[in-house]
């Protein structure tokens, strides 16, 4: 047990090395995340102008809403992204990595924990410490609040993975995959709660992304940090999250073992 966390830990390291060769990469998603930070904070306070809340959600609270929101999303982004899993399917390289001693699904989540932790530590972690000391907004008033927020956000990266993962790997029976690519970001930005938070959906589009996993992945993990959610909702929103983790990772487990089998077929 020990040996294979110290050797899925070298993906990590080596990632963490990677990324911070291609510095200049990290600096321009900053700074892609600062502009679409400042654009949205622009838009929520021209809707909420005049206004000292609306749906009973005040206005810092939606300020600190964007700002968690903004920083999950470069979290999120300095994964692999989806189009580059469809490549190594594409080209053939993944059969190389099946051939490995090692689980490939882990394997990408090991190295994807390598540039998350280097972002985090030279993006995230300065610039939105300096944003919340000056702008001030609202924050988790409790221990236990803060810790169930991290938590959550852990459960939300993880949804999103086996989700991103799973999608990547239906390129082995599609020949264009840029369909399902527009789904799989659509479904992600609408339904995710990442842009406009479910509070403000129609009834009827609410109740639809309360049944689908994408809610886990940044409106959970947001709402507890604003105060949102609290006690009984709170713990349901938590238990959602592990549901939906279950069944997500689940699907990603079946259609790799699917896919595996697939790639032997063709070798034979």
């Amino acid at each position: 047990m020990i040996g294979t966390l110290r050797m899925y830990g070298v993906f990590t390291c080596k990632s963490f090395q990677r990324a911070a060769a291609y510095r200049f990469d990290a600096w321009t998603r900053i700074l892609g995340n600062v502009i679409m930070l400042f654009l949205w904070g622009v838009i929520w306070y021209a809707l909420y102008r005049g206004k000292g809340s609306v749906e009973n959600v005040p206005f810092h609270s939606m300020l600190s809403y964007i700002l968690i929101s903004q920083a999950l999303q470069g979290i999120h982004g300095a994964g692999t992204p989806l189009w580059e899993i469809q490549e190594r399917v594409r080209t053939g390289d993944i059969a190389m990595e099946m051939l490995r001693p090692y689980d490939y699904p882990l394997r990408m989540l090991f190295t994807d924990l390598g540039s998350i932790l280097f972002y985090f530590l030279t993006a995230i972690l300065p610039i939105y410490t300096i944003i919340f000391l000056v702008f001030k907004p609202i924050m988790p008033s409790t221990f236990s609040q803060g810790v169930l927020f991290i938590v959550s956000v852990i459960l939300g990266y993880l949804i999103r993975y086996s989700i991103e993962l799973t999608f990547g790997l239906f390129t082995f029976w599609l020949v264009e995959t840029g369909g399902v690519e527009d789904v799989f970001y659509f479904s992600i930005s609408l339904f995710s709660g990442s842009v406009v938070p479910l509070w403000f959906f129609p009834n009827w589009l609410e109740h639809v992304a309360l049944y689908l996993p994408f809610q886990g992945i940044y409106f959970v993990p947001n709402s507890i940090f604003v105060g949102q959610l609290s006690g009984h909702a709170l713990w349901a929103g938590l238990f959602t999250q592990v549901l939906w983790l279950v069944l997500c990772y689940a699907l990603l487990r079946f259609v790799w073992v699917k896919a595996s089998k697939r790639i032997v077929v063709q070798g034979g």
